[in-house]
C-alpha cells in the first residue's frame, strides 16, 4: 500500500495549528505575577476612580492602557480568567492581522484558508521575534500596555493600506493611533515619523494627518500627565556620553544576546512564507535583489533598534525592560517576512520542503517540552496560593518554597525580604495580614 507524504501547504497548515495549540495551552497555564498583585490589591480596597486617578496623577500618564487594565480586572475572580484574556487578546490580534492581509491581497492573490493560515503563521513569527515575550505576550499588567498598542498597530496598518476607504476606517484609525500615543510612548514616536514620511511624500495625505493629529493628542496627554512629570523627576538623567553607550549597549544586548531565542527560530518558523513566495503568481524577478535587499533590511533594523533604545533610555535613565522594544521586533518581522516572500518569488525552483518538515516536528517537541514546564509551574503556583490561604490563619509569616521554572510564562520570584515589592504585592493581593517570604535553601 502506498501512503503519500503530506503536500507543502498541509506541512504549513500543520505548523500554523501546532503553534496555536502551544499558544491556547500557555495561555491556560498562565497565572498571575508581580504587579498584577499590586492591582488585584489596590482594588480590592479602593474604587476603580481612586486607582485610576491616583496613577494618572502619581505615576504615569498611560490613560487608555490604565483604563482597560482596570476595566478587564473587574472580571479577574471569572474562572479562567487570564486563559479568556489571553483567548480574546490573541483573537482581537488575529482579526487584526487577517484585515491588514485582505488589504494587500490584491498584490498576492491569497484564498481564504491561506489568509487565515499566514495570519496564524505571522503571530508566531512576531511571538519569536519578540524578546522575552513572557513579559510582552503573558504578563498581564505589561501586554495590555504593550501588546495591546503593538495590536493597535496592525489594525492602523489595515486602514491605512486598505484600497478603498469608508468613514469608519478613518475613526477606527484615529482610535487605535490614539490608543498607541496614550500607552507606548516608543511606538508612538516611531508612527509620528512614519506619518511625517507620508505626508511629505504626499501619500494619503488626509488620512496621515488625522493620525498624526490623534496620536498626537493622545501622546500630549500622556506625557504632559502630573504622574508622567512627576515620574520624569525621579528618574535619573544620563549625559550625552553615557546615554550613547547605554543606546548602543541596549542595541547590541537586543540584537545580539539572545539570538538562539528569538531571531534563529523566527527565521526557521518564517520558512513558510518563502514557501508562499514560491507558490504566488506576483512576480518581483526583476526588481528583487537578494544582498542588498538584505543589507537594506539589516539597515533598517539596526535604525528602528537604535531608536526604540535612544527613547527608552532617554526616558528611563537605564537599560529599558525588554517590553518595551515591541517595536523594535515587530518591525524586524515585518522585514523578515517580506524578505523571505520575495526571496521565495525570486528562487522559484527551490523547493525548502525539508524545512517544513523539520518545523512540524520542532514544534511537536517544542510543544511536548513546554506543556510539562508550563504545566508544573502552574501546580506549583496554585500549591503556593492554597498554602498562603491556609497559613494566613496562623501567626507568623507565611513560608513559601521556591517555584520550578515558568518557561513562557511571566515570573518574577519573591525574595527572603518581607518588605521586597513583589512579596508586598503579593501580601496585598491576597489580603493577608502575614508577612510572606520565600523559604531559605
Amino acid at each position: 500500500m502506498n501512503i503519500s507524504t503530506p503536500k507543502s501547504s498541509q506541512l504549513v497548515k500543520l505548523q500554523a495549528i501546532l503553534f496555536l495549540v502551544f499558544l491556547i495551552v500557555t495561555f491556560y497555564f498562565n497565572r498571575f505575577a508581580a504587579d498584577d498583585y499590586h492591582f488585584i490589591g489596590e482594588l480590592n480596597n479602593k474604587s476603580f476612580q481612586e486607582i485610576y486617578q491616583h496613577l494618572y496623577f502619581k505615576w504615569h500618564g498611560r490613560w487608555s492602557s490604565n483604563f482597560l487594565l482596570l476595566a478587564f480586572l473587574q472580571f479577574r475572580n471569572t474562572p479562567y480568567f487570564l486563559l479568556l484574556y489571553g483567548l480574546l487578546t490573541l483573537g482581537v490580534l488575529y482579526i487584526g492581522i487577517m484585515r491588514l492581509l485582505q488589504s494587500i491581497n490584491q498584490y498576492i492573490n491569497l484564498a481564504s484558508t491561506q489568509l487565515k493560515t499566514y495570519s496564524l503563521l505571522l503571530i508566531g513569527t512576531l511571538f519569536f521575534c519578540t524578546i522575552n515575550p513572557n513579559e510582552t505576550w503573558f504578563w498581564y499588567t505589561s501586554s495590555i500596555v504593550y501588546f495591546w498598542s503593538a495590536i493597535a498597530f496592525v489594525y492602523a496598518l489595515g486602514n491605512y493600506f486598505k484600497p478603498q476607504k469608508k468613514w469608519w476606517n478613518y475613526l477606527i484609525y484615529a482610535i487605535v493611533l490614539a490608543y498607541i500615543g496614550s500607552s507606548n510612548e516608543p511606538l508612538a514616536l516611531f508612527i509620528i515619523l512614519l506619518s511625517i514620511i507620508s505626508l511629505l511624500k504626499k501619500k494619503q495625505a488626509l488620512f496621515s494627518l488625522i493620525g498624526l493629529l490623534a496620536i498626537i493628542s493622545a501622546l500630549s496627554v500622556n506625557y504632559l500627565s502630573p504622574g508622567t512629570l512627576h515620574r520624569d523627576e525621579i528618574t535619573t538623567g544620563l549625559s550625552l556620553k553615557n546615554l550613547i553607550l547605554y543606546t548602543g549597549y541596549g542595541s547590541l544586548k537586543y540584537l545580539f544576546f539572545q539570538l538562539h531565542t528569538t531571531f534563529l527560530p523566527a527565521i526557521l518558523f518564517s520558512v513558510p512564507f518563502y514557501y508562499l513566495g514560491r507558490k504566488t503568481d506576483y512576480t518581483c524577478s526583476n526588481t528583487f535583489k537578494p544582498i542588498p535587499e538584505l543589507f537594506y533590511s539589516i539597515l533598517i533594523i539596526g535604525l528602528v533598534v537604535v531608536f526604540n533604545q535612544l527613547v527608552v533610555i532617554y526616558a528611563l535613565g537605564g537599560l529599558p525592560p525588554d517590553r518595551a522594544t515591541i517595536t523594535s521586533s515587530m518591525v524586524i518581522t515585518t522585514l523578515l517576512v517580506r524578505y523571505l516572500f520575495l526571496l521565495g518569488n525570486h528562487q522559484k525552483s527551490k523547493d525548502i520542503k525539508f524545512l517544513l518538515y523539520f518545523n512540524v516536528v520542532g514544534l511537536f517537541i517544542f510543544n511536548i517540552l513546554f506543556f510539562n514546564i508550563h504545566y508544573q509551574y502552574a501546580k506549583s503556583v496554585d500549591k503556593r496560593m492554597n498554602t498562603i490561604k491556609e497559613k494566613s490563619k496562623l501567626n507568623g509569616p507565611i513560608k513559601l518554597r521556591a517555584l520550578p521554572t515558568s518557561g513562557y510564562i511571566y515570573h518574577r520570584e519573591l525574595k527572603t525580604d518581607a518588605e521586597y515589592f513583589i512579596n508586598q504585592h503579593l501580601k496585598k493581593g491576597c489580603r493577608v495580614e502575614n508577612d510572606i517570604v520565600l523559604k531559605e535553601n
